[in-house]
């Protein structure tokens, strides 16, 4: 059965801020709080039935490798290919609202990233990038984001954002903490009428520089009919004459143009077949789509029986296989494909799914998909606090107390690509297809310079009874029947995901590290680091990778694969987030902080997700911010080993 979701009373810790001039750093302190009774996405506990084994469940499965490479594997994915993509309507929220005063918590789920992959990949925009204006002498109350209520008619109920630099500089300060380049969209739908759009590429380039990895012109253009954003008929030519348009009189310089960001009515086949790719060709930097394979913006699906498509390799191929003309089509041209914008179901994802165990299998699966099928990048999407699919969430604005944000199980995954990728910018994946491409697992190598390097195993399955849906994943590299020489490794190292369930919500280990239960993650992970150690068949020059369900496994081939990856690091440099000046203290009444959460809804214009605008809006004052613990860049040393 299906349990609700339960209404949550957490006591709070009144916060004090310490404020200096240029420097802010806010630390906890005593006192309490009237207990606060909120309910958001990221605290519903629904719980739904697992999808019961298959009855013809193999415990056995034989993987042969070969030196040199194998028929079939993709062109080099970057590590840092599975990121983030921020709506732009909270992006202050998650990122810090100057760039003086960053979030160390994001910093830290960055630096996470980053010891694996080399950096991360960040994209600012979505729905509310469209309509944005950027205010060059800032906003009349002084925030760095200030929203409004839309006029449109699309079902995220839309704001309109006007954003200041303050927003670019935080970016541009990120950056020299954290290895992140960025994207950033484009107003497109006054096609820079009013000069706006040429104002934000012009920032965005100067401001951003090399950090800068492109430019989205248009989200979603094949919604703006529908959604009433343009005229009802709005068509593929009218959007390539806008395009063209927009790329006329914008201050471009070299390639550096994401599009055409399709998503649903229109097909990326469509618009290379009209014409997109060599029309606009000498701005174009990657060719993009967006894609979530459920739609949850009415609010009306059977989540239960949506399951097992996220316990399912088989749907995982269905929902990038339609991309695989494409993507070698625009590598053909000479440009990279990309997915800008996905998660597991539009407008805030699934109860029970987006926010539980079966979302890192699925979307640790997905990740090496997109590698397999070419893409570039695949950004998991962000929206504000009451939406399931985040990869980690801020408290509730009356809940900002250290180590209080929550990290959804999701970003597992986004840790497992970017391992299982490495920071050689040469990893080349092949979809194993395991057990003759049965759905209930999934497994991937990987190649770097022609070595096998590593091996992605997934078990989907939730077993009734303790290990019987357990299976073995046995490998060999060349040898045997190959022909070639035996080249299978005395020993490998093995991570391994884990859970109790795939309804898991907190618990979750990535090699015996975890970020905790709900609302209680810093950005870091905690725990003794647990990599095991198997000894391989001499005799046969075989290879032994046992594979629990439900769990994923990460293999490494040889050490150079494993230092590649980060593997070793169990603490990589993180930011502190109890720093002090002692300077001026400024205190915040206790009942002021109680009736804080979301502004007290009084302005519900926050996430571009449906339901989720009355507690993600931008924190407008001092107290909003209270016990986030902000990161000091200038004044203090920020970056701590900690």
């Amino acid at each position: 059965m299906m349990i609700p979701r339960i209404l949550f009373g957490i006591p709070l810790l009144l916060a004090s801020t310490v404020v200096n001039a240029g420097v802010t750093v806010y630390t906890s302190a005593t006192g309490t709080a009237a207990i606060a009774q909120y309910t958001v996405a990221s605290t519903d506990q629904t719980v739904l039935n697992a999808p019961a084994p298959p009855a013809n469940f193999n415990p056995a499965t034989f993987i042969q490798l070969y030196d040199g490479g194998m028929t079939g594997m993709s062109q080099p994915a970057p590590g840092t290919l599975f990121g983030f993509s921020i709506e732009l309507s909270v992006a202050a929220m998650l990122m810090g609202e100057k760039p003086a005063v960053l979030r160390p918590e994001f910093l830290n789920y960055c630096a996470i990233l980053e010891a694996r992959a080399g950096g991360v990949t960040i994209r600012v925009g979505g729905n509310t990038q469209d309509k944005a204006t950027l205010n060059m002498d800032g906003n009349p109350n002084g925030r760095t984001i200030e929203k409004y209520k839309g006029t449109d008619a699309s079902p995220t109920e839309t704001p309109e954002v006007h954003f200041t630099l303050d927003l670019l500089n935080a970016m541009a300060e990120i950056s020299k903490l954290v290895n992140v380049k960025w994207f950033f969209g484009v107003p497109f739908l006054k096609t820079n009428s009013d000069g706006n759009a040429a104002v934000v590429v012009q920032n965005s380039m100067s401001i951003l520089g090399d950090n800068l990895l492109g430019l989205q012109l248009a989200n979603e253009p094949d919604l703006y009919g529908p959604h009433f954003k343009k005229w009802q008929d709005y068509s593929i030519n009218d959007f390539l004459n806008e395009t063209n348009y927009m790329l006329t009189n914008l201050p471009l310089g070299q390639p550096n143009i994401v599009g055409p960001s399709v998503c649903c009515m229109w097909t990326i086949g469509q618009l290379l077949d009209a014409g997109y790719l060599n029309q606009f060709a000498s701005h174009l930097k990657y060719v993009d789509v967006m894609h979530y394979p459920h739609n949850n913006c009415q609010g009306d699906e059977n989540v239960q029986e949506l399951y097992p498509a996220y316990l399912s390799h088989t749907e995982v191929q269905n929902l990038v296989n339609p991309y695989f003309a494409a993507a070698n089509v625009a590598i053909g041209a000479g440009k990279q494909f990309m997915m800008m914008e996905t998660n597991t179901a539009s407008c805030g994802g699934f109860p029970g799914i987006s926010d539980s165990f079966a979302s890192a299998l699925w979307a640790t699966d997905y990740a090496m998909q997109m590698a397999y099928g070419n893409f570039t990048y695949g950004l998991l999407h962000f929206g504000g606090q009451n939406v399931y699919y985040n990869p980690f969430t801020p408290p509730p604005t009356n809940m900002t107390q250290v180590r209080k944000w929550n990290t959804g199980p999701i970003f597992y995954a986004q840790i497992i690509a970017a391992e299982a990728l490495g920071k050689s910018g040469n990893a080349r994946v092949i979809d194993l297809n395991l057990n003759d491409n049965s759905p209930d697992r999934a497994g991937y190598a990987i190649y770097e310079s022609g070595v096998a390097s590593r091996l992605v195993l997934i078990n989907y399955v939730q077993p009734t009874t303790p290990n019987a849906n357990d299976y073995v994943a046995t490998f060999a590299i060349g040898g045997g029947q190959t022909g070639l020489p035996a080249l299978t490794p005395a020993s490998v190292k093995v991570k391994y995901l884990r859970a109790d369930s795939v309804n898991s919500k907190d618990n979750i280990t990535w090699a015996g590290q975890t970020f905790g239960q709900q609302f209680m993650s810093d950005g870091r992970l905690y725990g003794d680091l647990d990599v095991q150690t198997i000894q391989c068949n001499a005799a046969d020059g075989t290879c032994n990778i046992p594979v629990p369900g439900p769990s994923v496994a990460l293999v490494f081939l040889n050490d150079a694969a494993y230092q590649n990856s980060g593997g070793d690091i169990a603490t990589p440099v993180t930011f502190a987030t109890t720093t002090t000046t002692h300077r001026v203290i400024a205190s915040m009444d206790p009942a002021a902080l109680a009736a804080s959460n979301g502004r007290s809804g009084q302005d519900p214009l926050g996430a571009t997700s449906k339901g989720g605008s009355q507690t993600s809006s931008a924190v407008a004052k001092m107290g909003s911010f209270v016990g986030a613990v902000s990161i000091v860049v200038g004044a203090v040393v920020a970056k701590l080993l900690l």
